[in-house]
């Protein structure tokens, strides 16, 4: 039995057969533990059918995957995952019977399917709509109705693809803090994937950014913005101006711009250096330094720059590994390869 909440071993998904077929998802390595776990990439970059192979919905062309240690798509597997598809689908039968009769097939006696069923359509403020067909809801109705379905039996591990979908910002807001509290009171594993990169940001502990089938970056979201930014720093002084010309001949800064405030901005290869220099150049100059810092990192901008750069040494490579290559990665455990 594995220890992990979820893994897989070079997971591989293909679309098709011969020289025409589309590989979607290419050799992911991934050892979930615990937590909230954001599962990032653009559109078409492989998250939703990897999640689909982790739930069993389409079958795995090569590798492996497992839920806490039963191969994924076995019935032992389902029934440690609550699962929230990005567009729900739903029995023609009123909320509250729907949610008890999932309970029921989910292994739950009567009375405790009826409990959950009430506990959970209040958890969601739907009393009101709990006698009527679920597909009468409207779109972000049927969000909540989802995430009650993959709630109903008691999971161990959600897996929650586009969550907050068709919400508007009050109702995202308070689903991303109901998930956060669920999660901790019933220590549960969420892996959890959404285009809104300020949820996750809020929401997560780690993140595993993929692009093109295979996995970029995949850390403690503290680590990342530690890393990303440790070669990022902003700088104002009197004479910004004279400190940009200063700075072109530093060999180790390959990068500068100014902002809309005409902040200098500095990447540096040599954070030591640059460290050293700084007080010596504002003596030299005779200038007053109001501001020097590591330059803060949202997870939108790790984002955006792990994507330009997996491109980039993908034009560079022919297709190479992006930094940080594709091998054994473990969330929470670093990044490997």
């Amino acid at each position: 039995m594995t220890e992990y909440a979820i893994e897989t071993r070079d997971l591989n998904k293909k679309f098709g057969v011969g020289p025409s077929a589309f590989h979607a998802v290419k050799g992911i390595d991934i050892k979930v533990e615990s937590g909230i776990h954001g599962f990032l990439g653009p559109n078409g970059a492989g998250k939703s059918t990897t999640i689909k192979m982790l739930v069993g919905a389409i079958s795995i062309t090569s590798g492996k995957a497992y839920v806490r240690g039963h191969r994924a798509g076995s019935v032992k597997a389902k029934s440690h995952i609550g699962y929230l598809p990005e567009h729900p689908k739903f029995y023609h039968y009123s909320f509250y019977n729907y949610l008890v009769y999932l309970g029921r097939l989910g292994g739950l006696s009567r009375k405790r399917s009826r409990n959950n069923a009430m506990e959970l359509i209040e958890w969601l403020e739907l009393e009101e709509a709990m006698e009527r067909d679920v597909n009468a809801f409207s779109a972000g109705m049927k969000q909540k109705a989802g995430l009650a379905q993959a709630l109903i039996h008691e999971p161990d591990i959600l897996i929650l693809d586009e969550p907050t979908a068709n919400l508007d910002p009050i109702g995202r807001a308070n689903i991303i803090d109901q998930i956060r509290s669920l999660a901790d009171e019933k220590q549960l594993t969420v892996l959890v994937s959404s285009h809104i990169l300020w949820e996750i940001e809020k929401l997560a502990d780690e993140v595993t950014i993929i692009n093109a089938g295979r996995i970029l970056l995949s850390d403690r979201l503290e680590n990342l913005k530690n890393l990303y930014a440790g070669d990022h720093f902003i700088l104002d002084t009197d004479h910004n101006d004279d400190m940009f010309e200063e700075f072109k001949k530093k060999e180790y800064v390959p990068k500068m711009w100014f902002d809309e405030r005409d902040n200098l901005h500095v990447i540096s290869e040599d954070a030591n250096r640059l460290k050293d220099d700084i007080p010596l150049m504002v003596r030299s100059m005779d200038t007053r330094l109001h501001t020097f810092a590591k330059e803060d990192v949202t997870l939108e901008d790790i984002f955006l720059r792990a994507v330009a750069e997996s491109k980039m040494a993908g034009r560079e490579g022919g297709g190479g590994s992006p930094p940080g290559g594709n091998a054994d990665v473990n969330i929470g455990g670093g990044m490997n390869g």
